[in-house]
């Protein structure tokens, strides 16, 4: 969840979370935020907190996580971290479109008795994630993986947070290289890796580019910002299902998907890039039943949030590996539409 750069975005933020308002000054002096930008969250989100089951509003078990001393952010600034950091344990990703129209809901978030930051030690297999991932596709296809390109970039994908925040929470760290080895970082303490949820079906709202979650009852139980076909006539309509699922996908370049590319028709063929989080469909495919169309992660999760695909619905890779983790085949996926009790 890193956040985009955004003075007056983050001044309407600080306002909407303090009294549900419209911010009378602009903010100064504040550095980004998680990402996608966090300014609003949505009234599902706060009847999801505080009326929902449980087993729909409570955390996944965490693992043991070591609490970080106080990092060095602004109050205001600690809280909305705080507050993003609350929301990804709970798998609602953060953008610009909802609402926490509710203080009650705010309230619940920041009484999480999990802590918002932890400790954790850099280790080798973190090390061996960076590797290379160029933008050339036929150099990209005579790789083994489509790796991060630095140890920051892997880490802010690990951690869900932005490359500038993480940064400010290690404002001691000055060279962020395999010397960091062995050594511990301050980080959001965001969602664990192996956290699914039920999903008996997902709705996709293509207004405010969010993709939710539903239990069998029709209850919400995820959420995720999600990016759209540039192309709005290309969004598919009514009801799809899920014909297939593949974590850590390889992606076939097709130059005839790209005709407006001149690198594309010099290349003239099709070509199989690699798995990795750089692959052009991120950690994680969900095959729709329209051919062509897919759920799935991102090298880019800066994008999310907007219309900017062929067609496909993206996510953040952490949100599409929790998603993908949770489904099956034959599952639901509406566009537009409200989600429904289903049959057991």
């Amino acid at each position: 969840m890193p956040m985009r750069h955004n003075i007056r975005t983050l001044a309407v933020l600080l306002a909407v979370l303090a009294a549900g308002g419209v911010a009378a000054q602009e903010a100064t002096n504040l550095p980004d935020l998680l990402q996608p930008a966090v300014r609003q969250y949505e009234e599902s989100f706060r009847v999801a907190v505080t009326s929902a089951p449980p087993a729909a509003a409570r955390p996944a078990p965490l693992p043991p996580v070591i609490p970080a001393p106080e990092p060095p952010l602004v109050p205001a600034m600690r809280e909305i971290t705080t507050l993003q950091a609350a929301l990804d344990r709970r798998g609602f990703g953060c953008d610009a479109t909802n609402r926490l129209a509710a203080d009650e809901a705010r309230q619940v978030l920041l009484d999480d008795p999990a802590p918002a930051f932890a400790l954790v030690e850099v280790s080798s297999n973190d090390l061996a994630q960076v590797g290379e991932a160029p933008s050339d596709w036929e150099e990209a296809a005579d790789l083994d993986a489509m790796a991060c390109r630095t140890l920051l970039e892997w880490l802010s994908e690990k951690f869900h947070v932005s490359q500038v925040l993480l940064r400010r929470l290690n404002p001691k760290v000055s060279a962020w290289d395999e010397s960091l080895a062995g050594q511990r970082l301050c980080v959001p303490n965001v969602r664990p890796e192996a956290m699914k949820f039920d999903v008996r079906q997902i709705a996709i709202d293509t207004h405010v580019f969010r993709l939710r979650g539903y239990d069998a009852r029709g209850r919400m139980v995820c959420s995720f910002p999600c990016s759209i076909a540039r192309d709005r006539a290309k969004v598919p309509a009514g009801e799809l299902t899920v014909a297939n699922v593949a974590p850590h996908p390889n992606y076939t370049f097709d130059p005839a998907n790209f005709p407006e590319s001149v690198r594309a028709r010099q290349i003239g063929r099709k070509l199989i890039l690699p798995p990795g989080p750089r692959n052009p469909v991120g950690v994680y495919w969900v095959s729709l039943s329209q051919p062509g169309y897919g759920i799935h992660g991102t090298p880019h999760p800066e994008s999310i949030g907007n219309m900017e695909s062929h067609g496909c619905f993206r996510l953040c890779n952490w949100d599409a590996h929790t998603l993908g983790q949770g489904i099956s085949l034959g599952l639901p996926v509406v566009l537009d539409a409200p989600a429904r009790i289903l049959a057991k």
